[in-house]
């Protein structure tokens, strides 16, 4: 029996959900400060020209036509045509120089000996529900950048990339949910290639969902999370020994089975709660535990609310 996919799992338990600022088309002597924004994994594409983009804790990155940085964890960044130019923050930018028809044009007149490359951007981002800490969150880098150059063997990323450029220069029906679809699939693309040296602790768990063992304790915990799962019957599940088991499931996922058991068994319980009319009782049983108020009483210390007061929110 094929298992799930369980990456697919993850992120649309996550309720991951994909959409565009604005195109962008910036000249002169442009530095603009994007702010941080909660944990939203924003995105920036090049289309035509090329620009500097800095992120904190980070080596600028220079990006050219094809290529796109994605910055998780709502992290702030200044996008500019180089060095050294002080940066204007991004309200005041969309107040100078309003969007029209779902275009930013800023114009900063340059110095007089000085020229700077324009460059013409898609911008977009991805949101998801926050309250929620699964490790591949905390797996991701600081910045992801796609070199246009570097795609020429994965197609199916050139592929998404160029669909999606040509979807966001459309005005016809339908334009802003197949960009959003487009946005998630690029992201998503990008999490699953990213298994370098750029990005060890990410690289470890795509690593765990290509493991011949630990993706089959991860698919069995997936498949059933509310099954009575023990260190024992996953090893089991995964051919190993408990302890080699234990040993490589941590290192490769970041978290112990029994804690990312516990943890994937909340999320469900907190997707159900928002997407299902199903009751207290069916939800708990379904996420493995023994009865409503213990599955309340551990959703409360996770979250902050009870699962009751939870769904009041959706």
């Amino acid at each position: 029996m094929q298992g799930p996919d369980v990456l697919s799992e993850i992120f649309s338990t996550l309720r991951l959900n994909g959409s565009l600022y604005f195109r962008a088309r910036l000249s002169g002597a442009y530095a603009v400060e994007v702010p941080r924004e909660r944990r939203t994994i924003r995105f920036h594409l090049v289309r035509q020209g090329a620009c500097l983009v800095s992120v904190p804790g980070e080596r600028d990155v220079e990006l050219g036509r094809g290529d796109l940085i994605i910055i998780p964890d709502g992290a702030p960044q200044v996008l500019s045509a180089g060095e050294g130019i002080p940066a204007a923050p991004l309200g005041d930018v969309l107040a100078k120089f309003p969007v029209e028809d779902g275009m930013l044009t800023c114009a900063v007149p340059p110095s007089p000996d000085a020229r700077f490359p324009s460059v013409d951007l898609l911008c977009g981002y991805c949101v998801f529900d926050e309250a929620v800490d699964h490790p591949v969150l905390k797996a991701l880098p600081r910045s992801m950048v796609l070199r246009s150059r570097d795609l020429s063997d994965v197609p199916c990323a050139r592929a998404a990339l160029d669909l999606l450029a040509m979807e966001a220069e459309q005005e016809g029906p339908g334009m802003i949910g197949v960009v959003s679809r487009l946005i998630e699939i690029v992201f998503l693309q990008a999490v699953r290639g990213r298994g370098n040296e750029d990005a060890p602790h990410l690289a470890d768990f795509t690593a765990a969902l290509r493991d011949s063992n630990v993706s089959e304790a991860l698919q069995a915990i997936h498949r059933d999370p509310g099954a009575g799962w023990t260190i024992e019957s996953l090893a089991s599940a995964a051919g190993m020994s408990r302890a080699r088991f234990a040993d490589r499931f941590a290192k490769l996922v970041g978290v112990p089975p029994i804690n990312y058991l516990a943890k994937w068994r909340l999320m469900k319980g907190r997707a159900l709660l928002a997407e299902t009319s199903a009751s207290l009782e069916d939800i708990a049983v379904r996420c493995g535990y023994a009865s409503a108020a213990s599955f309340s009483r551990r959703f409360k210390q996770e979250f902050g609310l009870g699962p009751g007061a939870y769904r009041k929110t959706r």
